[in-house]
């Protein structure tokens, strides 16, 4: 195909004069046009060991030109233009990947002169003309084709509307594909059972909204149940989500109220008293009552055999069940998968991360000596009651739960504590505890580490546990985004899973973790990015190696690199498998009813429970062996890397010699674009000059010598070499005056300060305007000509 000759017609020319008139030709109106629309966010990426995350403007490069919709929310199609010197071959791969992401089967390119049409089901491939495009009916009609989807079931389907808000919320892409391949395995292919799985913090409530608000239009379901399993899942989604449905209420007390359409209860509230099963409370209903149930957090037992929730859902055997769930583990015994079957989506962690919708994480894993080696009593050691202590060997899974050293709890707090001086204290932050005892205790050596805080308010540590009412009261200022206290919250089980909290910058594991499902869901507390806030990432710290889990072959994604945290030069440990008892397998801790205070059939069930006699011992010393620091690299996986390490890479990807990188510097463009370049790609020259401990270093010796090696300069040296050059006798009277100005801009802040003509305001504004400084000079080109010369003697043989 011969190349178009429309000379410098630009992409949005061509598209204003050719494609976009030939879309609308072929009946596609402008409410079925999606464009501007950015598949991506724009991603954060962890700087190693800076405790800062770079933005990467993706969302720019993630916009296909046209989505064609069906209606609105509903795509069928993806158009890729290019400008007319080029051919629709160039975009064609473009418009495959855009469709696979939106899960559509018609991919289209055009330069302007004709269509390249891909059936991404089939992969057939044609050319088309301009005139030739197909309209919305034919593709509707090729669609339901391709799919099986009969005339009436298509009817339905047209009928099925997204709930549109006032402000014009749009659904992620991968939102989209949720609602859309369930409501279409429903309706058009009679399907039964759903599962989904996405991600915590993805929006898997709205997603169910969004499918609850579809399937009512298209009149398939009019009475829906959703199940959850802990109250502030329950009010949350009913409050926020689901809030645009009139028809919707609690479930309270474990009465069905028939005057509602949309019920939202707990499967404790329903199932009832064990030992009255006659007076089971969804039995007020028929067994043909709801037409729809979803299951939220459906990892938690519900579809498993042995649980008794499972009764519900046999009861209700004739509705459509929707399960959804950000951990489908077989192994965790909830066997979600054989119930509901293969999920139609799945959206994972590390997907979010990649695509800028979920906060990249860190791992600081710290090894401390008795974690590692165990402790042994010595003879004649006695507990605090002044009992000999057990003659054992007493490691990891046997702290806190059988004996407790309470120098391990104040180690722990202690680290704790120096991250926080390093995160910025106030950063909210929830520590995991095996058991409620073990939460009471580390609040209170947390408070003793930070007295200066808990003087000004005693809400700086709080526990949060289902037996700590006055902690749980306390739920709602937590997650709050506007509210600062509590900011570190010490718990078990009660904040695992459902509690949507947005600002959580520090997680602090130091509870036995083996169950993949539980640790996703706790990693799950801090994945939600909000930049108004500044959340853009989040911090594991591991003190009982749980982060290994990240290992496991049925993580969906690992997180980032491993580098020394505190510059000791310690040796990274490889995180080690935790040893300790499945936490869990204990009882669930719930927040209790928020709205009317009633007690739920369903009480909270408290953490793990107590042995008989827990050891406590004092005094026995405690010693890190070793920290290490984790990162996820671009590509989503677990590595270490120093700081350096990161930054040399970086530089070589800009610059692969040091020739290369003189020249940049050197030529003609200006220091301060160059450095910014440099900025965009993650290395930071603030950060340099920490991690290289003198801020009085120049920009460009700090940047050679991470990426190339050599001798570094300090600003002064630099400025020296100017004034014993002569090169300011050449100038007289406000010239000079100027140029040493400039000189001592550089020598405090650096050579940007000489490259910004905003500069002559700061430094040299009593010296006369721009005009006048410039006919010092003779004219502005003057000037510049030797502000270049001495950037040239700066760097002369550098």
């Amino acid at each position: 195909m011969s190349v178009n000759r429309f000379g410098n017609e630009s992409e949005e020319d061509t598209k204003l004069r050719r494609i976009t008139p030939a879309i609308q030709k072929a009946g596609w109106k402008a409410d079925q046009i999606l464009m501007e629309y950015s598949l991506k966010a724009d991603r954060y990426r962890i700087i190693p060991g800076q405790n800062f995350a770079q933005k990467d403007n993706q969302s720019a490069r993630t916009k296909p030109d046209y989505i064609l919709c069906r209606s609105i929310n509903r795509p069928l199609a993806v158009v890729e233009a290019k400008k007319a010197t080029k051919t629709a071959q160039d975009g064609l791969d473009q418009a495959i990947a855009y469709a696979r992401m939106l899960g559509v089967d018609f991919a289209y390119a055009s330069a302007g002169q004709d269509f390249i049409e891909y059936e991404v089901p089939t992969a057939k491939q044609r050319t088309i003309t301009l005139d030739a495009f197909p309209s919305p009916d034919d593709l509707w009609k090729r669609w339901r084709e391709l799919h099986g989807i009969a005339d009436e079931d298509g009817q339905k389907l047209e009928n099925a509307l997204y709930y549109t808000s006032a402000d014009g919320h749009t659904p992620r892409y991968y939102q989209m594909q949720a609602i859309n391949r369930t409501v279409d395995a429903i309706i058009g292919r009679h399907r039964r059972r759903v599962l989904l799985v996405m991600a915590t913090g993805t929006g898997k409530t709205y997603t169910a909204f969004q499918i609850v608000w579809r399937l009512k239009k298209a009149g398939i379901v009019r009475n829906v149940l959703y199940l959850a399993d802990r109250n502030q899942l329950v009010d949350q989604t009913l409050a926020d989500d689901f809030a645009p449905f009139n028809t919707a209420t609690k479930i309270r007390q474990g009465k069905i109220d028939r005057n509602y359409e949309i019920y939202f209860g707990l499967y404790q509230q329903l199932k009832g008293d064990q030992t009255e099963p006659v007076a089971e409370h969804y039995r007020q209903v028929p067994p043909d009552y709801f037409d729809l149930i979803i299951v939220d957090e459906c990892h938690r037992g519900s579809a498993s055999e042995q649980s008794s929730w499972r009764d519900i859902l046999d009861y209700f055997q004739p509705a459509i069940q929707i399960g959804m769930t950000a951990t489908p583990n077989e192994k965790d015994g909830s066997n979600n998968l054989d119930y509901f079957g293969e999920p139609l989506i799945t959206y994972t962690l590390k997907q979010g991360i990649e695509d800028g919708f979920l906060a990249p994480y860190q791992v600081v894993s710290v090894h401390l000596d008795k974690d590692v080696q165990g402790w042994e009593p010595e003879e004649g050691d006695v507990d605090e009651e002044g009992q000999p202590v057990p003659m054992r060997k007493y490691t990891l899974a046997d702290f806190d739960r059988t004996i407790e050293l309470r120098s391990r709890t104040r180690k722990v707090a202690e680290v704790v504590s120096n991250y926080l001086q390093h995160l910025g204290r106030m950063s909210k932050t929830i520590i995991f505890c095996t058991t409620q005892r073990h939460a009471a205790n580390m609040r209170d050596a947390m408070r003793a580490c930070n007295r200066d805080l808990a003087a000004v308010d005693h809400r700086y540590v709080v526990r949060m546990t289902a037996d700590d009412e006055e902690g749980r009261g306390l739920y709602e200022d937590f997650i709050s985004i506007n509210r600062p206290y509590p900011v570190v919250v010490t718990t078990s089980k009660l904040l695992t899973t459902g509690a949507n909290t947005k600002c959580v910058k520090l997680i602090v594991l130091d509870s036995n973790i083996k169950s993949m499902t539980e640790f996703k869901q706790i990693i799950g507390r801090g994945t939600r990015l909000r930049p108004d806030v500044d959340k853009t990432f989040f911090t594991i710290l591991d003190f009982r190696g749980a982060c290994a889990l990240f290992h496991d072959p049925d993580f969906d994604g690992p997180a980032d690199d491993e580098t020394n945290w505190d510059g000791n030069g310690d040796p990274p440990i490889r995180p080690r498998r935790p040893d300790g008892d499945d936490s869990s397998t204990s009882p669930v801790d719930t927040l209790p009813d928020g709205q009317d205070g009633a007690p739920d059939t369903g009480q909270d069930g408290g953490d793990d429970q107590q042995p008989r006699e827990m050891i406590v011992v004092d005094g026995v010393e405690i010693t890190i062996l070793g920290k290490s620091v984790s990162y996820l690299d671009e590509n989503g996986n677990l590595v270490t890397e120093k700081f350096a390490e990161y930054t040399r890479k970086n530089i070589l990807s800009c610059f692969p010699t040091e020739e290369a990188f003189r020249q940049a510097w050197n030529g003609g463009r200006a220091k301060k674009i160059i450095i910014e370049e440099l900025q965009q790609r993650g290395i930071l020259v603030e950060h340099l000059k920490k991690e290289l401990g003198n801020p009085d270093l120049d920009e460009f010796d700090m940047i050679r010598h991470i990426a190339f090696g050599g001798a570094m300069l300090t600003r002064q040296l630099r400025a020296s070499k100017v004034r014993g050059a002569k090169f300011l006798e050449k100038y007289q009277d406000t010239a000079r005056a100027v140029l040493e100005r400039l000189l001592d801009a550089y020598t405090i802040n650096g050579i940007r300060e000489i490259d910004d003509l905003a500069a002559l305001k700061t430094y040299c504004g009593n010296l006369g305007g721009m005009k006048k400084i410039f006919q010092a000079f003779g004219n502005q080109e003057n000037f510049m000509s030797a502000v270049r010369e001495m950037e040239n003697i700066l760097y002369d043989a550098a």
